[in-house]
C-alpha cells in the first residue's frame, strides 16, 4: 500500500502543472529557434477599427499581423509579405516579391495582382502606382485608387516618384522619353541617353533630370520646357547630385559628389602630416564633393570655388545660405568639432562670419534664424541681422521651431521651455516634476547630410503635442498631450515602469502605443481620446515568462552618485537553495530592465542572452557604472564592488560562483576589474581593450580619426590627455596587472573589428599566457566589431555558456578548454 502511495505521489509530480520544475531548453537546438517575435511597423488604419504590424522573429520577419480593435481575438495573419500599406478608406494593400492584394476589411472581399515589376503606394495621394508585365510586348504603368483602376500607360519602361510627383519613361524609336503623370499627353524631355533620374522643384515650375552619355550629365528642365546641360559647365563626371531649391527663388544649391580621382589617392609613400586636419579623407578612396550654384537666369553652374567655408546648407532662404569648414578647427580631441559659420550670399557667392557654431545645429521655416551649441549652451544666430543671442540655456534636448520661426520649444527637465525669438522672453512650461520631455510629433526635415547633428526641426502650434516623459532616476515613462494654443495638457498614459515603445499618432491625437515588461510579452494599447483599449497580446504561449521575477537594487559609488542594478532572479527560484550569478558589466543599464526578455539570440551584451541562463538557474545582475576623476576601470571596479555588496544580504546568491562578462567597453572593464579583483570565480570578455596607452595612440579605422578622443572627451571618460595623467592612464589599463588575475578568464574578437583591434585582445592573451594563468582566447576571422553570422553567433553563445557551467557550475570540461595540445 505503501508502494501503491509513492508511485502515485511521483506521478502526480511530474504530471501536475505548476508543480513540475521548468527543464532548461537548449536554445542551440534549431527547435528552440524563432519562438518568440517582437512587433515592428505597427499602423493604425484611418478609420481606427484595424491596427496591422511586422511579425519580427530572430530569423524571420515576412508576415503581417491584423487586429480588429472591436473582436480583438479575431487575428489574421498573412505570409510573405515585403510592404504593407492602409489605403484612404481603410482597406489592406499587401505587396509581396512580384504580386498584391488588396482586401476590403469590412467585406473580406480582396483583388490580387501578378507579374508585378515594381509598385509605389503615395500614401499622400491615396494612389498605388504600379509597372506590371502583363503582355509579352513590355510593361505597362497602372495606376490604381481602392482596387480601382484610373489609368493605363502602355509600354513603360521604368518610374520615379519624388514625393507626390510621378514620371515614367518609355522607348521609342531609340529615344528615351520622360513624362510627367499629371500631363501624361507630351513627354517633357527626349534623350538618346539612358535616364537615371528625375525630379521636380519644390515649386513645380522646373525638373531635373540626371542622364548617362558616357558621363553624367545633370539636366534643367525650365516652366517653358528650355533644357539646359550643366555638364558644359562641370570639370570632371559627377557620381550623384542633391538638388534642393533656395527659398522661393528660381535658383538651386547643387551638391555633386565625384568618385575615385587617382590624384587624390595616397601616394607611395603615404604623407602624414601633423598638422593634417583631414585625415579621414584618406580612406574616402579618392572621392569628393564639390558644392554649385544654379541660377537659371544666369544660364550657368557657378562653382564655389572659395575654401573658406566649403560646405553648405540651405536653411530655405532665397538669397543665403549657411557655409562652414567641416575640417578647418578639427583638432580630433572631440569626435565632432566646432565650426565657424558663415553666411553665404548666393548672389555673388560672398561670405560674411556668423560667429562659433557647435556639433549640432538647426533651423526653421523663414530662413532668418539658425540654433546652435558651441560650448554646449545654445545661441541664436539672426542670418539677416548677423546678430547673435546667447540664450542662457544650457544643453538640453531637441529644439522645435514653430511655424513662423516666433518661438522654439526646447525639450528639458520637467516639461518644456518657450524662447520667443524677437524679445528673447522665456517661459517655463510645466509638464510633470522629474520628468524629461521628448516630444514625439514634431516636423523634421531631411536633416543635414555633411553636419554631425543638424536638421530642420519644426512643430505644429495649431495640433496638441503629444509628448513622452522620462523619470531616468526610476525609470518611468508616461505620456500626455499638451495643447500650444489653450495651454491645457491632458495625461494620456500615467507613469509606468513598463517599457513604451512604439508611439503612433496622427493630427495631434494618439491613436496607440507598444508596451512591454521584462516577463510581459509586448502588447497594443488603442486610444481613442481619453479612453484606452488592450487590443493585441504578443506572444500569448509564452507564459513562462510570467513567472521570471526581478528586483531593482539601489546602492552609491564611493563618490555618491546614486545608481541602480537589475537584479534578475532564476526561473521557479527558492529561497531555500543557493544559485550562481553572472554580472554584466557597460555602462548605466537600469534603464534596460523593462525590455521584454526573448529568447535565441535577444542580448544585452554580446553572447548572453539573459532568460536562457534564468532559466538555467543563474541570477543575472546588471549594476549601473559611472565614470570620474579615478579612470574608467577603478570607476567601473568601484561600482560594481558597491553593487556586489548591496546584493550581499542575499543568501540565495552563492557569493562563491560568481561570473563577470561583458562586451567592448565592458569587455575593458571586465579586463580591468579581473586585474583588481578576487569576488569572481570566473570572466568571460569579447572585444575589450586592454592597453589604454596603446588605444589612445592608435588610429581607429570604425570611426576614421585618431582614438585619443574617445579617451579624453568620449566614452571612457578620463579627465584629460595622457600627456597630463600619464600615471592614471598607466593605472587604468588592464595589462599593466595581468599578473594579479585570480581567476580563468575567456577571451574572444574578430579579426576584422575596426573599432576595438583585435590586437588588444592578442596583447591581454599573451600577457595571461606569459603569466601562466588560466585562460582561452577565441579568435574569430570572418566577423568585426558586434557578430554578424549566425554561425558564429551560435558558436559564442555555445561557448560562453560551457565556460560558465563548467566554472560556476561544476559542468563537464569542454575540450576546447583543454588547449591544443591536450586535444586529440
Amino acid at each position: 500500500m505503501k508502494a501503491i502511495k509513492l508511485l502515485y505521489i511521483i506521478i502526480m509530480f511530474f504530471w501536475i502543472p505548476g508543480i513540475s520544475q521548468t527543464v532548461k531548453k537548449d536554445r542551440f537546438n534549431p527547435r528552440y529557434h524563432n519562438l518568440r517575435y517582437t512587433i515592428m511597423f505597427q499602423e493604425t488604419s484611418p478609420d481606427r477599427k484595424w491596427t496591422a504590424f511586422r511579425k519580427t522573429y530572430e530569423e524571420s520577419r515576412d508576415t503581417i499581423v491584423l487586429v480588429d480593435h472591436k473582436k480583438p481575438e479575431k487575428v489574421k495573419q498573412y505570409a510573405g509579405v515585403s510592404r504593407f500599406y492602409f489605403t484612404g478608406d481603410s482597406n489592406l494593400l499587401l505587396i509581396r516579391k512580384s504580386s498584391a492584394e488588396m482586401i476590403n476589411l469590412n467585406s473580406g472581399v480582396s483583388k490580387s495582382w501578378n507579374n508585378i515589376v515594381s509598385s509605389k503606394f503615395i500614401k499622400s495621394q491615396n494612389k498605388w502606382v504600379v509597372l506590371r508585365g502583363v503582355s509579352s510586348s513590355g510593361t505597362d504603368l497602372e495606376i490604381w485608387k481602392e482596387g480601382n483602376l484610373k489609368e493605363t500607360y502602355k509600354n513603360v519602361t521604368r518610374f520615379f516618384v519624388k514625393g507626390n510627383d510621378v514620371f515614367f519613361m518609355k522607348n521609342e524609336a531609340g529615344k528615351n522619353l520622360l513624362y510627367d503623370l499629371k500631363i501624361p499627353e507630351k513627354a517633357i524631355y527626349s534623350s538618346d541617353h539612358e535616364i537615371l533620374d528625375c525630379s521636380w522643384s519644390d515649386k513645380g515650375a522646373s525638373a531635373w533630370v540626371t542622364e548617362k552619355n558616357g558621363k553624367t550629365d545633370l539636366v534643367y528642365i525650365s516652366g517653358n520646357h528650355e533644357t539646359f546641360h550643366l555638364s558644359t559647365d562641370m570639370n570632371r563626371d559627377f557620381r550623384t547630385a542633391s538638388i534642393s531649391q533656395l527659398g522661393t527663388a528660381e535658383r538651386f544649391l547643387v551638391e555633386l559628389t565625384y568618385a575615385a580621382d587617382s590624384l587624390k589617392l595616397p601616394g607611395n609613400p603615404d604623407i602624414w602630416n601633423a598638422d593634417d586636419h583631414k585625415l579621414e579623407v584618406k580612406f574616402q578612396g579618392g572621392e569628393s564633393e564639390e558644392i554649385a550654384v544654379w541660377d537659371p537666369k544666369l544660364r550657368r553652374l557657378r562653382m564655389d570655388t572659395d575654401d573658406t567655408a566649403p560646405e553648405k546648407i540651405n536653411i530655405g532662404d532665397s538669397m543665403y545660405v549657411i557655409s562652414y569648414n567641416y575640417y578647418k578647427t578639427q583638432d580630433y580631441i572631440h569626435q565632432y568639432p566646432e565650426f565657424d559659420l558663415y553666411r553665404y550670399q548666393v548672389e555673388n557667392g560672398k561670405q560674411q562670419y556668423i560667429g562659433k557654431g557647435g556639433y549640432m545645429l538647426y533651423y526653421g521655416s523663414t530662413g532668418r534664424f539658425v540654433l546652435s551649441n558651441p560650448d554646449n549652451n545654445w545661441v541664436l544666430y539672426d542670418i539677416d541681422a548677423l546678430t547673435e543671442k546667447k540664450l542662457k540655456i544650457a544643453d538640453t534636448g531637441d529644439p522645435y521651431f514653430s511655424e513662423d520661426d516666433q518661438y522654439i520649444l526646447f525639450e528639458t527637465e520637467g516639461g518644456l521651455l518657450r524662447y520667443q525669438t524677437d524679445t528673447g522672453d522665456l517661459v517655463k512650461i510645466p509638464l510633470l516634476y522629474g520628468f524629461h520631455s521628448t516630444i514625439v510629433n514634431p516636423i523634421r526635415g531631411e536633416g543635414i547630410s555633411s553636419y554631425p547633428n543638424g536638421n530642420k526641426n519644426l512643430y505644429n502650434s495649431k495640433e496638441s503635442l503629444i509628448i513622452k516623459m522620462y523619470d531616468k532616476k526610476n525609470d518611468l515613462t508616461a505620456i500626455l498631450s499638451y495643447s500650444c494654443q489653450s495651454g491645457k495638457k491632458v495625461m494620456l498614459l500615467a507613469p509606468t515602469r513598463e517599457r513604451i515603445d512604439k508611439i503612433e499618432h496622427k493630427n495631434g491625437s494618439l491613436l496607440a502605443v507598444s508596451i512591454e515588461d521584462y516577463n510581459v510579452p509586448t502588447y497594443i494599447k488603442a486610444f481613442n481620446g481619453s479612453k484606452a483599449k488592450i487590443i493585441y497580446k504578443s506572444n500569448p504561449d509564452d507564459i513562462e515568462v510570467g513567472r521570471i521575477r526581478s528586483e531593482r537594487i539601489s546602492y552609491k559609488n564611493s563618490e555618491g552618485a546614486d545608481l541602480t542594478g537589475i537584479l534578475y532572479y532564476p526561473l521557479d527560484f527558492s529561497d531555500k537553495k543557493s544559485y550562481p550569478m553572472i554580472t554584466i558589466v557597460y555602462e548605466k543599464q537600469s534603464h534596460l530592465g523593462n525590455q521584454y526578455l526573448r529568447d535565441g539570440f535577444f542580448e544585452r551584451t554580446e553572447s548572453l542572452n539573459i532568460r536562457s541562463y534564468l532559466e538555467g538557474g543563474y541570477f543575472v545582475f546588471l549594476p549601473d557604472i559611472v565614470f570620474d576623476k579615478r579612470g574608467t576601470g577603478f570607476s567601473a571596479l568601484d561600482c560594481v564592488n558597491k553593487a556586489l555588496d548591496a546584493v550581499s544580504v542575499l543568501r540565495s546568491i552563492d557569493f562563491t560562483r560568481l561570473g563577470l562578462i561583458g562586451y567592448s567597453h565592458g569587455g575593458y572593464e571586465t579586463n580591468f576589474i579581473a586585474t583588481h579583483s578576487d569576488r569572481f570565480k570566473a570572466y568571460a570578455s569579447g572585444a575589450g581593450n586592454s592597453d589604454l596607452i596603446r588605444s589612445y595612440f592608435s588610429y581607429n579605422y570604425n570611426f576614421l580619426r585618431p582614438f585619443y578622443w574617445q579617451f579624453e572627451k568620449g566614452q571612457y571618460k578620463m579627465p584629460g590627455s595622457f600627456k597630463d595623467y600619464k600615471e592614471l592612464y598607466i593605472r587604468n589599463s588592464p595589462i599593466y596587472n595581468v599578473s594579479e588575475i585570480s581567476a580563468p578568464i575567456l577571451l574572444w574578437t574578430g579579426i576584422n573589428d575596426k573599432n576595438i583591434d583585435w590586437n588588444q585582445v592578442m596583447e591581454f592573451y599573451i600577457g595571461l599566457k606569459r603569466n601562466k594563468k588560466e585562460a582561452v582566447a577565441l579568435f574569430y576571422k570572418d566577423e568585426a566589431h558586434g557578430f554578424l553570422k549566425r554561425s558564429n553567433k551560435i558558436d559564442i553563445a555555445r561557448r560562453v555558456e560551457q565556460w560558465f557551467e563548467y566554472h560556476l557550475k561544476d559542468g563537464v570540461k569542454a575540450d576546447w578548454m583543454e588547449g591544443s595540445d591536450q586535444q586529440d
